[in-house]
């Protein structure tokens, strides 16, 4: 039971982590140490669909013309969310030599299908295979870069059971709460 609680922690804490890095601060609402399906919180935002910071227009000022927000933007910086939590998990497994043969990147295919109904939900039509590789790659350089905060956030969710946002964002950001 303990490996299978670590391993959800450090799924919640990835998926924390690239929500974060990708959509800034103050965008996830709680995490919760158990899944959604099992009654706990999971991962909640504040928005369904996020603004990833590379696609934010600019604060509008008077007279000027705000730029539009790249669509496409957005559906990769879902993927790469959607992707997040399992690649924390199998680079967790990596790091105590577990890595089985278990095809990680195909463990989510109802969120490939999830992210081929989005593109078409906005007028993209990408095929669910489409969103494989490119989305796995990302999402696990993300964590690696960030590795040492998702490691705090897991520790924290395997003492508290559940996160507020601004307490994920603190871990993450390594700002002092007190």
């Amino acid at each position: 039971m303990k490996n299978a609680e670590q391993e959800q922690a450090h799924f919640q804490a990835g998926q924390a982590i690239v929500c974060v890095t990708l959509f800034g601060a103050r965008v996830i609402k709680n995490i919760g140490f158990e899944s959604a399906s099992e009654g706990g919180l999971g991962f909640e935002t504040y928005s369904r669909l996020p603004v990833p910071l590379s696609s934010k227009p600019p604060s509008h000022r008077r007279g000027e013309d705000r730029k539009p927000i790249a669509v496409e933007g957005i559906v990769d910086a879902h993927g790469v969310l959607a992707y997040a939590g399992v690649a924390a998990v199998y680079s967790y497994k990596r790091s105590l030599g577990e890595v089985d043969d278990f095809d990680y990147r195909n463990a989510f295919l109802p969120s490939r299908e999830a992210l081929s109904k989005l593109t078409s939900s906005i007028g993209l039509e990408r095929p669910a295979d489409h969103f494989y590789d490119e989305y796995w790659e990302e999402a696990g350089r993300l964590l690696e870069t960030n590795w040492e905060s998702v490691e705090r956030v897991a520790e924290a969710l395997l003492e508290h059971r559940t996160l507020n946002g601004n307490r994920v964002d603190a871990l993450i950001l390594g700002e002092d709460l007190h």
